[in-house]
């Protein structure tokens, strides 16, 4: 219960050292209970960083958001995206001043899809263009015939509990995904995958011993 509150209250913007900018939805003082409202973003620091102008918090969020698209995508199942998610729209305040949707605090991530910041998603450098060739990286990735539905899907030790691992694999093809959901670098060892991986561009990794940046996601392939 301590730690579902810590969450909802991260997620609020009400704990110290969180970057997330949300509301609590269906907050039941008896029991404690409470979801969270807000959109991807704003959830993962966007807004935050914004409004303080800090070009290192906004690094991180972005990777922070690109990181649960990724390892949510990874997963089985159909993934599926939130209205200006791949803009990185931010949180719909102004609901608080239309009388027909204030009372409802999901609708903080239920405003009008912002049609100039999607004009901003083809060009580079630009928050919406970072968030834009994010997500088309996801399709890239779900090509890949270890998608396919046959496939066989697991998780995996990377003996160290901030990094997630996932295993795909059909027939003699196995894709590995690794997740370093922390701010700092992170070791990890999956020591009983055997042979030699590679990722997209080509580097071999030797995944008994993996380095990964904070928030990085890597992915790799025997083949």
């Amino acid at each position: 219960q301590k730690h579902k509150e810590y969450l909802y209250h991260f997620y609020e913007g009400n704990f110290p050292g969180s970057w997330a900018k949300g509301e609590l939805y269906n907050y039941d003082p008896a029991t404690g209970d409470a979801r969270s409202c807000g959109t991807t973003a704003s959830l993962c620091g966007v807004e935050q960083a914004l409004e303080k102008d800090d070009k290192i918090a906004l690094d991180y969020a972005v990777k922070r958001d690109l990181l649960l698209h990724t390892a949510m995508a990874f997963l089985q199942g159909f993934p599926m995206l939130n209205c200006g998610d791949e803009i990185a729209q931010l949180n719909g305040w102004d609901y608080k001043n239309d009388p027909d949707r204030v009372e409802d605090s999901r609708n903080l991530h239920r405003s009008k899809f912002n049609w100039e910041d999607a004009k901003q998603r083809t060009r580079k450098g630009t928050l919406q263009n970072q968030l834009w060739q994010g997500m088309e990286q996801l399709r890239q990735m779900r090509a890949d015939p270890c998608f396919a539905p046959d496939a066989w899907v697991t998780t995996w030790d990377s003996h160290n509990p901030g990094v997630l691992a996932l295993v795909r694999k059909r027939g003699e093809e196995t894709l590995v995904g690794l997740f370093n959901f922390t701010e700092y670098p992170a070791g990890a060892s999956l020591d009983a995958l055997g042979g030699e991986y590679h990722t997209p561009e080509g580097t071999s990794v030797w995944l008994a011993d993996v380095e990964l940046e904070p928030y990085q996601v890597l992915l790799v392939k025997n083949k």
